[in-house]
């Protein structure tokens, strides 16, 4: 089956019939990617496709399959003795790469940090995904098309941000779902339109739950017109659409409200032990920390809510980052709100995908406080799908021992960085990577270990300054040095970092500003 088949027949599945061609779709499923960069190749001018926008301007870009046309003279490393010449020399062989694919992929274009992934067209922070399109920091699922952050799912249009999910469109926050249109905040939910705040709900349409015939009923109409509209209009009004009908966004206000909860001990101790085995020194008092760590974060903040008291509110997440505050509520109190509001719809009624969403606007709240599973000591995190020990991080799913970051999964003494951080341990400001340990500044690498300011990285153990290689140690800036050598120069580095850390709580220098220069005092 090729991709633009599996297009169609996750169509029949969703919606019943076919409703057009992949490609027309393009602009409408896009809208569902987390942010990326098209930058040029600097040997080849060739498009390249970068997995966030933290890449600054000026930097040079390679394609992946261009890594072997990059030149550079012989690094004389005994030349190096001071902080200055370190980065000065690492900054001039900074090459950032896109379009890179990791592990086995098989029959995939217009992607980036693709790993093991079959069928894919154009998508970016992929881990085992097989027939989908303009998806993004997405992992183990299948038939997908326009869905980021939303693993475990089977047949998806239009998703963002859950765990498990099949035959569902424009979905938001949930778990365990299936046969769901227009649902958001939801658990363990099946055959549900307009869907808001629900646990274990089936034949529910704007809240209502109807006898399974009049349910099987109406959807049969309500979908019909869905798919009638896409294949005429190639879209459909969004989630957060629903939120603002019948109202400019400009005229909505919104309150934001200070918020910054003390961090459990075992966060403090948990930072020490990591800072102790990263930079070879305990640093204490991590909210002294915060906004360094949190600098590529996914925002987040505390908003006066629909009811008036605090809620969060977050950006970052297509579709989610556009709910205005005015329809927020704190978890508890959706739930009970959608309790109390359902619409009404009387018995044998012809319902239409318009008057339906009528009702529905001048009801529908929302929460983007999603909690699930088992969680322990989780403080100002609104996304939990089982966490123990977390502080501020957006979103994280089976982790422990974390803080100031988001979208850490199944990890573990994870401090600062961003989307995607996959089954690491003990890495501070790591960025888009999977299996990694013991690293300090590292962005879109595979199963490395104690590295420090690396990019595109494979395989490597003990190096500093590598990018767009594999398999190395004891390297510098892709040159083996051997292990008294790099030993030397890992010295010099965490000697500057320690001392940074220490007198200002936070460091100049990321895998994304390597100086040419160190600035004097």
């Amino acid at each position: 089956m090729d991709l633009e088949q599996a297009f169609k027949a996750t169509s029949k599945v969703i919606f019943g019939e076919e409703i057009g061609n992949l490609r027309d779709f393009a602009p409408y499923f896009e809208e569902m990617m987390f942010p990326y960069q098209t930058k040029s190749s600097c040997v080849s001018g060739k498009p390249v496709m970068i997995s966030n926008s933290f890449y600054p301007d000026g930097a040079k870009f390679i394609s992946q399959d261009e890594i072997g046309m990059l030149k550079f003279p012989p690094l004389h490393v005994n030349e190096i003795k001071d902080i200055d010449s370190l980065f000065a020399a690492a900054s001039e062989r900074a090459v950032f790469c896109g379009n890179k694919l990791f592990g086995r992929n098989t029959d995939v274009s217009e992607v980036d940090s693709c790993v093991d992934c079959a069928s894919i067209f154009h998508g970016h922070s992929l881990y085992n995904v097989k027939y989908g399109a303009y998806a993004s920091t997405l992992r183990e699922a299948e038939y997908v098309f326009g869905v980021c952050g939303f693993p475990k799912t089977q047949f998806g249009m239009r998703m963002c941000d859950g765990v498990g999910a099949n035959r569902c469109f424009e979905t938001c926050y949930g778990t365990n779902l299936a046969d769901m249109y227009y649902a958001f905040n939801c658990v363990g939910c099946s055959n549900c339109i307009f869907a808001f705040n629900l646990h274990s709900k089936r034949h529910v349409i704007g809240n209502l739950e109807l006898p399974k015939d009049e349910f099987m009923r109406l959807k049969k109409k309500l979908v019909a017109e869905m798919a009638d509209e896409l294949k005429r209009k190639k879209r459909l009004f969004s989630v957060a659409d629903i939120a603002y009908f019948g109202r400019d966004k400009k005229d909505v206000p919104e309150d934001e409200i200070a918020f910054d909860s003390p961090p459990p001990q075992k966060i403090e101790d948990a930072f020490r032990s990591t800072t102790r085995i990263v930079l070879g020194k305990e640093h204490q008092n991590i909210r002294r920390f915060g906004p360094w760590l949190l600098k590529r974060a996914m925002p987040v903040k505390k908003v006066k809510g629909a009811n008036g008291a605090p809620t969060f509110k977050v950006g970052m997440f297509p579709i989610i980052r556009e709910l205005p505050s005015d329809r927020l509520l704190a978890n508890a109190d959706a739930a009970e709100w959608s309790e109390k509001h359902p619409i009404k719809i009387t018995p044998g009624e012809e319902l239409t995908l318009g008057e339906a969403l009528s009702r529905v606007a001048k009801a529908a709240r929302f929460s983007v406080e999603f909690i699930d599973g088992v969680n322990d000591r989780c403080i100002d995190t609104p996304n939990l799908y089982g966490g123990s020990v977390i502080y501020k991080i957006v979103d994280t799913t089976d982790s422990k021992y974390a803080a100031y970051s988001s979208g850490v999964i199944k990890s573990e003494h994870i401090f600062g960085g961003a989307f995607r951080l996959l089954q690491s341990q003990f890495c501070i400001n790591i960025f888009d990577s999977t299996n990694l340990k013991g690293c300090f500044e590292v962005d879109s690498s595979y199963t490395s270990r104690n590295s420090y300011f690396c990019h595109n990285c494979e395989n490597v153990s003990d190096v500093m300054f590598c990018f767009n290689t594999k398999a190395l140690q004891y390297a510098f800036c892709n040159q083996q040095v051997g292990k008294e050598e790099y030993a030397r120069l890992k010295r010099i580095l965490l000697d500057h970092i320690n001392t940074e850390l220490d007198e200002k709580g936070s460091l100049d220098a990321s895998i994304f500003n390597i100086p040419a220069k160190k600035k004097k005092k």
